[in-house]
């Protein structure tokens, strides 16, 4: 192949490529790197009665025609003026720019707004409400006497557990009782033949010394009983015959009608509130170990909702105010704050506030999630608007009073109280009109140095 047309076969793209870029180079050289402006001309361009500036006609501009502000000024309502407040006005084209400008106007109405703060909450159980049991002694499970969803009443048996310790402490008590019975019956004949004039002193002495330490191994082995949870009173026992304390301490704490087997190891685990089972973990035949927890019984007739306040917040929040509670599923509840935390979180500064919740149907469980929405404050009858009526300039709060179909006076409020779908601010009153959405665009027009200044209240 001809040399000459191998190369330009392989750089006729780079060529043609550098060929436009100087064509482009010079035109925009030539004309100043400008585009040739449309011939069709802005809207109204070629009315002479158009104002240009403010997008409005000429013959009804307010910022224009500085005698149509003052008119316009000058029909404000005695409720609407402050002395040196300078009120200004927003003009949009017409009342049907106004529609398609997705500014929305309707009247207001007077209501009565109790401050509220929203926040999300989680269910849990009060602390106070809730019991972990475990066995006092190791053992295995021998029954367990309830189901998840069962209630208990306070003391009531909710399983058995086969322990040795058990046997062993009430063998330990049945020899202190005899100790103390054959202690007891010394005394009493040597005391006897002391006053005959058979025993000295020192016997007497030596009697007492040995009753005495009878009465303290049997306060050892009752207190080995009670530290298991056994309910002993010696007095009744200690009178019984060998047979029937054996068969009585066999039986402690036990249930009416449980089969012992014969077994003298029993150990009854107790429930010690009332409350509905709500979690088992331990079944028959399972060896435990102490204080490992074989149930949780719970009080969910009320519940506590664990609310995180920001810490700027939090001193709106008072103990006995208000609270309401919708969860993620639909359920409600109210209640009252109950407690509030001396210490915001270190990562997230936020405050817990908890709040007692009333639950009688159980419809509530532990573990849900919603909204809460705390009362902080008493309710103020006032002009309720809804949230996105309201701009903000920094901290002043402005709504826009409709005066003309096309026509708003942006006029300055002070909020009385927030209640998430209401604010209720001064300065209204029921009738006027306002702009309830649409709002940013009426403040950029009031204040168009000011763009980018103003926000929507959430």
């Amino acid at each position: 192949m001809n040399p000459v047309l191998s190369f330009a076969g392989r750089h006729v793209p780079a060529i043609c490529s550098f060929a436009v870029l100087a064509g482009l180079f010079w035109w925009g050289h030539h004309t100043g790197w400008r585009l040739a402006k449309p011939e069709a001309a802005a809207p109204h361009a070629a009315s002479e009665h158009w104002c240009m500036e403010h997008h409005v006609p000429e013959g009804d501009c307010i910022l224009c025609k500085k005698d149509l502000g003052k008119a316009l000024t000058a029909k404000e309502p005695e409720r609407h003026r402050t002395s040196g407040e300078d009120i200004r006005f927003a003009q949009i084209a017409s009342a049907e720019a106004v529609g398609k400008s997705g500014i929305r106007v309707e009247p207001v109405v007077m209501a009565a707004v109790a401050p509220r703060m929203r926040v999300t909450g989680e269910t849990i159980y009060l602390p106070e409400s809730v019991a972990r049991i475990s066995s006092r002694s190791p053992g295995v499970v021998r029954q367990v006497l309830v189901q998840v969803g069962s209630t208990v009443p306070a003391h009531a048996v909710v399983a058995v557990v086969d322990a040795a310790e058990v046997g062993r402490a009430k063998s330990a008590f049945m020899q202190a009782v005899a100790g103390r019975v054959a202690a007891q019956a010394t005394a009493t004949r040597v005391r006897a033949s002391a006053e005959g004039g058979f025993r000295s002193a020192a016997e007497v002495q030596e009697v007492d010394a040995r009753l005495r330490s009878a009465d303290i191994s049997l306060f050892d082995a009752e207190q080995a009983l009670r530290n298991l949870g056994f309910q002993v009173e010696c007095a009744s026992l200690a009178n019984l015959e060998p047979a029937a304390l054996a068969d009585r301490l066999r039986r402690l704490g036990l249930p009416e009608g449980l089969d012992d087997g014969g077994s003298a190891n029993l150990l009854p685990v107790l429930a010690p509130r009332a409350g509905s089972v709500t979690e088992i973990r331990a079944v028959a035949g399972e060896a435990v170990e102490v204080n490992a927890p074989l149930l949780v019984v719970a009080d969910t007739g009320s519940l506590w909702l664990s609310l995180p306040v920001p810490a700027n917040r939090v001193g709106q929040v008072a103990i006995g105010q208000t609270v309401t509670f919708t969860a993620s599923g639909g359920q409600e509840a109210t209640g009252t704050v109950a407690a509030i935390a001396q210490s915001a979180d270190q990562q997230t500064r936020l405050v817990t506030v908890w709040a007692r919740l009333a639950n009688p149907e159980q419809r509530l469980r532990v573990g849900l999630f919603g909204q809460a929405s705390i009362t902080t404050g008493t309710p103020v009858s006032a002009a309720a608007v809804p949230p996105g009526a309201i701009q903000f300039d920094g901290d002043q709060a402005y709504v826009f009073v409709r005066r003309t179909p096309s026509i708003f006076r942006s006029l300055p409020v002070r909020i009385l109280a927030r209640d998430g779908a209401q604010v209720a601010v001064d300065r209204l009153a029921a009738g006027d009109e306002i702009a309830v959405s649409g709002t940013g665009m009426l403040f950029s027009a009031t204040f168009p140095e000011r763009m980018g200044a103003g926000c929507t209240d959430d």
